[in-house]
């Protein structure tokens, strides 16, 4: 093959992975944009919400009384008892993270819970944040125990180490939307983020993360693939 033919097909094979990209980009976005622009905010409410939670936590933070708060309310150790973590798990998701900033928060629960309402719905977004959160949290609490009494799993450090921040429910939401999307290009580009995020910062964050990668997957076979499957078989049944 001469140079200028292996160009033009590199050329070529680049502009389709670009206009698969942008067709993908187009399926994941368009709808909750249109949402948006019809009915307002009152399309995705959940996101401005969630949002407006996630800064209000960040400021209170920095105030004596509200770091009281925040910490005795929604923070989470994994060296707290099992129910004090159920009890904070509502607001956990909602607290600051301690490795992303208040202004990266808000902005991926904005963008992502949008998207999510407006292709998922707002019942099925919500119950699937709050699920993902509790999952990746008990995980992390076994992943901990098993490295106190196997050998296998994070250090005792990380018993430590505050497990708060909407990340995992971010992961979990935007698996289910690409996967519905079909929007094959964008997960494989999300997945290979959190394996080098674990390979390279191979904490507790890194962890629950792949979790939610899974956690994601789960709930699109459940919430889509199985009941269609069951309604494929009901109408050839009466067929």
């Amino acid at each position: 093959m001469s140079a200028r033919a292996a160009c033009e097909t590199e050329s070529a094979w680049t502009t389709r992975v670009w206009r698969g990209l942008a067709e993908e980009c187009a399926r994941v976005f368009v709808p909750p944009v249109r949402a948006i622009r019809f009915r307002g905010l009152r399309a995705v409410p959940l996101a401005p919400a969630c949002a407006g939670l996630i800064a209000a936590f960040a400021v209170l933070q920095h105030t004596g009384p509200g770091w009281w708060l925040v910490e005795h309310v929604a923070a989470v150790y994994q060296a707290l008892p099992v129910w004090l973590i159920v009890l904070r798990l509502p607001l956990s998701m909602l607290a600051p993270a301690p490795d992303l900033p208040a202004w990266g928060a808000v902005a991926q629960v904005l963008v992502v819970f949008a998207v999510a309402e407006a292709q998922l719905g707002r019942w099925r977004t919500l119950l699937l944040a709050v699920c993902a959160n509790a999952l990746t949290t008990l995980s992390a609490r076994l992943m901990w125990v098993a490295g106190q009494t196997l050998g296998v799993g994070t250090p005792q450090i990380d018993a430590y180490e505050l497990d708060t921040g909407p990340s995992t429910v971010v992961v979990a939401l935007s698996v289910y939307v690409l996967l519905r999307a079909r929007a094959w290009r964008l997960l494989a580009v999300t997945a290979l983020a959190m394996a080098l995020e674990t390979l390279l910062a191979p904490n507790l964050a890194g962890r629950e993360h792949l979790v939610a990668l899974g956690l994601g997957a789960a709930a699109y076979v459940l919430g889509d693939r199985i009941p269609v499957a069951v309604r494929n078989r009901r109408r050839r049944a009466f067929l």
